[in-house]
């Protein structure tokens, strides 16, 4: 193969063999595969990355302008990864967290002096983030990147697995000890494997957009709990704010249509003045909110990561960090393996894997259906409960350390790539 790489443009020339071998290959080329590459060729591996859509400024799902919520393990996941230092001057801090119960009582606050740190978090764009991984992944010898190519389909066999593609109309088998699907929330992978499933619809849409408020966001991100779902407002650069609106699903068209200034208006009152008028808004975007969730994620050599592993509603903030963490998992039961000449591609390396995660996902998977479900019930009972609830936590500082710690992602064994580098 012939690889041009430098920091604008990256071609595949020519596929001069049409059957190789590798360690590891990665069927997806987003956030999540790209991690996975790159903490992987850590280890030594030879990475094949496969990827269908063409990786640009402008082009690639994975690199919208959404704002991403980094906790604190992600923060260390990705600064090992030595890729937060090339973030720094597209990161907003998170200092303080407003929680409130719309409509009722109750307030929950949370400040980053009340745990003797800097911050609670980061924002960062999912955009910043990808084209940082992106740069990282051409400059690594070790990763042999795909892209565009299609994925077609895999065979196992009894000491590897066998992964066609198709790539400018030539179709091309390469064999590796392991396959890593990171497709998305509509796994073919997954699919082919006829892995039990279970997916909900919310029957919810999330709305996502960038908002300028008259006021100083003074590094507060806010999250209102309504019987349409939970909205948040997250802190972002130059004062503006990342929008995250649950709206009925049977709505959302309508709304996505709304002029700026007639979205504007709607989204204040689903808000409220904590931040004055709301002035801009700008590009909008939107997908149907799902939980996702697959029990028993690995397979005979295949292991599923990110999406097609779990789906959970955005306005949480948990999807791409519970996935950073399930890396960081892998990564230490393949550096063990590794010590101990085992097959990193064996059911019993795999299942370490699937048990390693199983608790962190669990416990994340209901927070996050708790909220969208919980807050979707307006009787006047639920609502005092919740009001009460609220107004509880917000008097027990040792009820917010516990949360504090659930939210910046240390549940139980903290992974080596997710301490202090």
């Amino acid at each position: 193969m012939i690889i041009l790489k430098d920091s604008k443009k990256f071609v595949v020339m020519k596929l001069k063999e049409k059957h190789r071998d590798f360690d590891v290959t990665i069927v997806g080329g987003g956030l999540v595969g790209m991690a996975c590459a790159l903490t992987l060729s850590n280890l030594g591996f030879k990475i094949n990355l496969i990827e269908h859509t063409e990786n640009s400024h402008n082009s690639h799902p994975s690199y919208d302008d959404r704002t991403l919520v980094v906790n604190q393990a992600s923060i260390r996941f990705w600064q090992n990864l030595g890729i937060w230092e090339n973030l720094l001057d597209d990161i907003t801090p998170i200092k303080q967290v407003h929680v409130s119960n719309k409509g009722h009582f109750g307030v929950v606050k949370f400040d980053a002096s009340d745990f003797e740190i800097d911050e609670l978090a980061f924002i960062v764009e999912a955009k910043k983030l990808g084209m940082s991984l992106y740069q990282k992944v051409i400059d690594n010898q070790s990763i042999n990147l795909i892209c565009p190519a299609k994925f077609l389909e895999f065979n196992n066999l009894d000491d590897s697995i066998e992964i066609k593609y198709q790539f400018e109309s030539e179709e091309f088998t390469d064999k590796s000890t392991l396959m890593i699907a990171a497709d998305g929330i509509q796994s073919g992978i997954r699919k082919t494997l006829n892995l039990p499933t279970e997916v909900k619809s919310y029957e919810r849409t999330a709305i996502i957009c960038n908002i300028t408020p008259e006021l100083k966001h003074n590094h507060c991100a806010y999250e209102r709990l309504t019987k349409e779902g939970p909205t948040a407002l997250l802190p972002f650069m130059n004062n503006r704010c990342g929008f995250v609106w649950s709206v009925k699903s049977s709505e959302a068209d309508e709304i996505m249509s709304l002029s700026d200034s007639e979205f504007l208006k709607r989204a204040q009152t689903q808000f409220g003045y904590r931040l004055g008028r709301f002035l801009k808004v700008g590009k909008r975007s939107c997908y149907p909110l799902y939980f996702v969730k697959v029990p028993q994620q690995t397979s005979n050599r295949v292991v599923l990561m990110g999406n097609a592993a779990h789906g959970v509603s955005p306005v949480s903030a948990q999807g791409l960090n519970l996935a950073v963490r399930d890396i960081a998992n892998l990564v230490d039961v393949m550096e063990l393996a590794i010590e101990k000449n085992n097959d990193i591609g064996s059911v019993q390396v795999l299942e370490k894997y699937q048990q390693s995660v199983d608790t962190d996902q669990t416990q994340t998977m209901q927070y996050t259906d708790d909220l969208m479900e919980w807050f979707k019930l307006d009787e006047p009972v639920i609502n005092k409960i919740r009001s009460l609830g609220l107004f509880s936590l917000q008097q027990s500082n040792v009820a917010k350390m516990e949360l504090f710690k659930r939210a910046s992602g240390y549940r139980g064994l903290t992974p080596k790539l997710l301490r202090q580098s």
